[in-house]
């Protein structure tokens, strides 16, 4: 990868070539993975369904491995984007952060964990308001005749103890989602930047200035 060092993008009055934008990109991903209130805290997710077509949610960034280009959320085994991902590994990952005005998309391959010690490890770190999400009754998108929580009533008021929670911890899971394509996009009323990232097994092997 040649590439002229003056070639680059001013961000909030700071510089960046290449290099140090694809170190900002990730920069800001881990960010987003330990600070709640970050705009890169959430992304959508996009999947290949059993019709061949995109299924779309929003989840939570839970951690980020900038050395490894790994990028980790957590869902229910039971849910559609888990049997998706079961079949077709492949997985988009949106991040957009309206003050910042950057946008970045990734591209990469999962790997499904569940009970194992990864997965032990980050129930652990749950909390019992998040462990509820896991403790629905019936799989995601259950048909209901009404409207329902999906777990029991009394949990809308009184948290789950960790004996409670602990039952359904076989409902969660770890999705570990490694990164072979990232694109960054930098939005500016005097023009949008962008530039693309390429990796393999974790390794930046290509990089480039793209119009945006």
């Amino acid at each position: 990868m040649q590439h002229q060092m003056e070639d680059f993008i001013t961000i909030n009055d700071t510089s960046y070539n290449l290099e140090s934008l694809e170190t900002l990109a990730w920069k800001k991903l881990v960010n987003g993975s330990v600070k709640k209130k970050n705009g890169f805290r959430t992304m959508c997710v996009g999947t290949v369904n059993e019709n061949a077509t995109a299924s779309l949610r929003i989840v939570v960034n839970r951690k980020v491995d900038e050395l490894q280009k790994t990028i980790f959320f957590h869902t229910d085994n039971r849910s559609r984007n888990y049997a998706d991902l079961q079949k077709d590994n492949r997985i988009s990952l949106l991040f957009y952060d309206a003050r910042q005005r950057i946008q970045i998309v990734v591209k990469a391959r999962a790997t499904l964990h569940t009970n194992n010690a990864l997965t032990n490890d980050r129930w652990k770190a749950t909390s019992p308001q998040a462990r509820l999400g896991y403790m629905t009754l019936e799989a995601p998108n259950t048909k209901s005749n009404q409207p329902t929580l999906g777990y029991e009533e009394r949990f809308s008021n009184t948290k789950p103890t960790d004996d409670e929670s602990d039952l359904f911890e076989i409902n969660f899971s770890v999705i570990a989602c490694s990164v072979y394509e990232l694109e960054f996009l930098y939005l500016d009323y005097t023009g949008n930047r962008k530039a693309n990232f390429y990796y393999e097994n974790g390794a930046l092997i290509d990089c480039f200035w793209a119009v945006p």
